[in-house]
């Protein structure tokens, strides 16, 4: 599974980033270079997924790639898939469901917590309609605050019931497998819930494909909540005050207020004693993750479509080529700013 996960990445990266930027990018780094490079490379569904995965792990997944000539290296610690490689892929990517629905960059932790509170208000309302004293089965205060307060007040027999409904029509868009994860993952008061190792013995499945899949699960049942909140009541309770609109670090968001409000950056640069390059580089992660933050304050019309032009035509994101094939009067900064904006369409 690490293996196809990494081909995943190095196809989508087509040598231009190393191994270091598969690992950053699967562990969720929140650094403004992976986060960029979620959005550059259309990797935005894998950012974070796997955030128990080493460096070591994937240097070894490599060197298990580099033996079956499926990825060739192209620099240090940078490799492109071969014509195997991009075969084997095909059929992997054809086998598994679960990145139909991941979205690790916009649901980054935020999974957890919406996880933390939908299974502990399940178990809750179980045991409270059967009577029962039991053991919470996570230990996490801000959800025990939340279930809390969420219950407080509400007929535990009906909102046992509409839950149960909304659980049902949800599972009933799943496959047999997906719907069996996932009900097993629950706690009743008659059982408890079962983990992804347990679940991938019992299905006879690798546990990272049971981890990937029932992550899949949580960010589609997200998302129908986030968007149909009348059919789904309970559950956009559960995750409407967890997503935020908007993924940026925290001084890149500071940066974004004070472009609000109309300051520019040699400004801003002043006023936050920071160099105008580091207000630039949070210029360009606003603009990679805020999707009507217009950019024509700072790149012309006509330099924005020579860059298209130049990274289309190159099918790149390197900048020293995009540069080069550009001219020199155009800023690294444009380069990567219109990037930034062109992120979530493929220029290869």
């Amino acid at each position: 599974m690490i293996s196809y996960l990494l081909l995943y990445c190095l196809r989508h990266f087509n040598g231009e980033r190393s191994l270091a930027a598969v690992y950053h990018l699967l562990t969720g780094k929140k650094s403004a270079q992976t986060l960029q490079d979620s959005k550059w490379f259309q990797l935005e569904r894998v950012f974070g997924i796997y955030k128990t995965l080493s460096l070591v792990e994937i240097e070894q997944a490599a060197m298990q790639l580099l033996r079956k000539q499926w990825i060739v290296s192209v620099d240090e610690r940078s490799y492109v898939l071969t014509e195997a490689g991009k075969e084997a892929l095909h059929e992997w990517l054809l086998s598994v469901t679960f990145f139909t629905h991941l979205n690790g960059l916009l649901y980054d932790t935020v999974d957890r917590l919406f996880w933390y509170r939908l299974s502990l208000t399940v178990q809750t309302l179980s045991n409270l309609v059967h009577r029962r004293k039991f053991i919470p089965i996570h230990r996490h205060e801000a959800t025990f605050a939340w279930v809390k307060t969420y219950l407080m007040a509400k007929n535990p027999h009906a909102l046992a019931q509409a839950l149960h409904q909304e659980l049902h029509t949800i599972c009933s868009s799943l496959s047999e497998e997906e719907a069996t994860i996932f009900t097993l993952r629950l706690t009743s008061f008659e059982r408890i819930g079962w983990t992804n190792e347990q679940i991938a013995a019992f299905l006879q499945k690798d546990p990272l494909y049971v981890q990937l899949t029932f992550q899949h699960l949580l960010h589609y049942m997200m998302k129908r909540a986030e968007r149909e909140p009348k059919q789904f009541p309970i559950l956009h309770d559960v995750i409407k005050d967890l997503v935020k609109p908007v993924s940026l670090t925290l001084s890149a968001q500071k940066t974004y207020e004070w472009l609000i409000k109309g300051k520019t950056i040699g400004e801003i640069a002043r006023i936050r004693n920071l160099k105008p390059n580091t207000i630039e580089d949070h210029v360009v992660e606003i603009a990679a993750n805020v999707r009507d933050f217009p950019i024509t304050p700072f790149v012309a019309e006509e330099t924005r479509r020579k860059i298209i032009e130049a990274a289309t035509r190159l099918k790149t994101r390197q900048l020293k080529k995009l540069r080069d094939a550009v001219g020199e009067e155009i800023s690294y900064f444009e380069i990567r700013l219109v990037l930034a904006k062109v992120g979530e369409n493929s220029v290869s």
